[in-house]
């Protein structure tokens, strides 16, 4: 995307704002993040993010009105000023918001704490009254593509007989909101909280333990099991973990992650590094399970 049509976005939005400069920022395979930092008429300095995403302007509308809801509720997300689906300035559809100042690293001296302050921001998102979101996709049945996921070779066969034997795996409780996709670098942190809580075009109603199967696999590609313990030992602080349904999510996750992070654009080293540890969860998955898998962790 070019810095002009960035610019006529930003002059339809803040007529009175002069536009000092723009930034394309890391975001993920989906989406386009730029910066813009504008001078307000007031002298004010204020900072916006355009997410650019190519995709429907019925999803657009969507993300834009679940970050209003939550915004509006305390849920630590950026304002949202605005969507765009006309496509009139740039060729995508958009969201524009407020830009939160902090960072996404959690060091090893404070990974503890933090960690534990992960586990019940996600405990809380998991208690949003649905009444106050709009429609969401539903994501309920860990087993739902799996087979199309799980890892091909005859090791892997007794795990996949036994997803396959499965039936009415579908999640009975009430729906919750999800976020779809919570990882440390979808959170802002400043002062030792956590600030904002970034990219919900993944959300849905559904499961809980599929975004705790999430969190822990992002969390095992940083840190070790004592932080992994510890951060199911502070959800369950807040909600109850059924060891079984949250290693069929583990193995629906973690078989996800490792038939798609080829298009992921890693480095090398650290693509092989996300896959051992994929692997490693789908194993530890299939061991909670009753599941023995012969072979070694070099088998994909």
């Amino acid at each position: 995307m070019r810095t002009d049509q960035i610019a006529r976005v930003i002059a339809e939005r803040f007529p009175d704002a002069r536009l000092r400069s723009v930034e394309k920022l890391k975001g993920g395979v989906s989406a386009e993040v730029y910066r813009a930092d504008l001078s307000l008429a007031d002298g004010a300095d204020q900072s916006v993010v355009l997410r650019a995403m190519g995709k429907s302007g019925l999803e657009s509308a969507r993300e834009y009105a679940l970050l209003t809801s939550l915004h509006n509720i305390g849920i630590p997300t950026p304002r949202p000023f605005c969507f765009d689906d006309s496509r009139h300035h740039v060729d995508a559809t958009y969201v524009l918001m407020a830009f939160v100042d902090g960072a996404s690293d959690i060091p090893l001296d404070m990974a503890g704490p933090r960690i534990a302050l992960m586990a019940e921001a996600l405990a809380a998102i998991h208690k949003v009254p649905k009444t106050t979101l709009p429609q969401l996709p539903d994501r309920l049945d860990p087993l739902q593509q799996l087979t199309e996921f799980l890892p091909v070779g005859e090791e892997w066969r007794p795990l996949r007989d036994y997803c396959e034997s499965l039936e009415n795996s579908a999640y009975k409780g009430v729906p919750v909101l999800l976020h779809g996709d919570f990882w440390p670098q979808n959170l802002i942190w400043k002062a030792g909280r956590i600030a904002a809580i970034l990219d919900w075009e993944d959300a849905a109603f559904g499961d809980p333990l599929s975004d705790v199967a999430c969190a822990v696999l992002e969390l095992r590609y940083l840190f070790d099991d004592l932080q992994i313990d510890r951060f199911l030992a502070s959800y369950r602080r807040h909600a109850e973990i059924d060891p079984q349904r949250l290693a069929l999510w583990q193995v629906y996750v973690a078989s996800a992650a490792q038939h798609y992070m080829g298009g992921w654009g890693l480095e090398l080293s650290r693509e092989a590094h996300m896959r051992q540890m994929a692997l490693h969860q789908i194993r530890e998955a299939a061991a909670i399970l009753g599941i023995g898998l012969p072979g070694s962790l070099s088998n994909v």
